[in-house]
């Protein structure tokens, strides 16, 4: 199966401050179309009554999976260190739009899911923070997500409305079966889906034609 592994944050500093209600800005922030695993992201976190906007990789490292970028919401509970991160270690990855990529016959094409009425949208995450043997810090993050998407077996990333955002942000709370009633699967027309350049797919290419609607037959590549 594969992974979310694409997605772009293409909101304004301003914008997203204001509504995630943002108190604190502690990382550089810019624009991103084209946001690849075991990058920084940005991401939102509350200490004490604050909201910080702050960065972590993107993918869970070392031994628990090879860059685990997304976590299935079946697994929270049964694997016990993503329990205890679901407990004490959760934030908000903001999202503008996510990349999937559709198989068929001997072709793939690239399309981008964007939500129809949330120019950015709060998928849940959980993190860590990863020592090295010099005792090196390494914040990472990892999304959240329940189902697939689309008739494409890329997973679905949970979205969080602005109610459940306060509760998921909120440290007080720590019961395993109040957060994950928070975690429930968007239906299918709340998003749009539109085709894109084949190109998001390279690592390299981060530039505002990656979130560009092109048509279905530029979206296309020979596997």
């Amino acid at each position: 199966m594969r992974m979310c592994n694409r997605y772009s944050l293409t909101a304004e500093l301003s914008d997203l401050t204001e509504d995630f209600r943002i108190d604190r800005v502690q990382a550089p922030y810019s624009r991103r179309y084209n946001i690849s695993p075991t990058q920084q992201v940005p991401i939102i976190q509350q200490i004490g009554d604050e909201r910080f906007l702050n960065q972590h990789r993107w993918g869970l490292m070392p031994y628990w999976g090879k860059n685990s970028i997304n976590a299935n919401l079946d697994s929270l509970v049964d694997r016990k260190y993503l329990n205890s991160m679901l407990k004490k270690k959760r934030c908000v990855v903001p999202c503008s739009g996510f990349y999937v990529w559709r198989v068929e016959g001997k072709s793939k094409s690239a399309w981008r899911v964007v939500h129809r009425t949330k120019s950015t949208f709060a998928m849940p995450g959980i993190f860590d923070v990863w020592l090295d043997s010099e005792k090196n810090e390494f914040p990472m993050c990892t999304v959240i997500t329940r189902g697939t998407l689309f008739d494409t077996d890329h997973p679905q990333p949970v979205i969080l409305d602005e109610k459940a955002l306060d509760k998921w942000l909120n440290p007080d709370e720590t019961r395993p079966e109040i957060l994950q009633g928070l975690l429930q699967r968007l239906p299918e027309p709340d998003f749009r889906m539109y085709p894109v350049m084949p190109s998001v797919e390279n690592v390299g290419w981060e530039t505002p034609e990656c979130i560009a609607e092109v048509h279905p037959s530029l979206s296309l590549v020979k596997i």
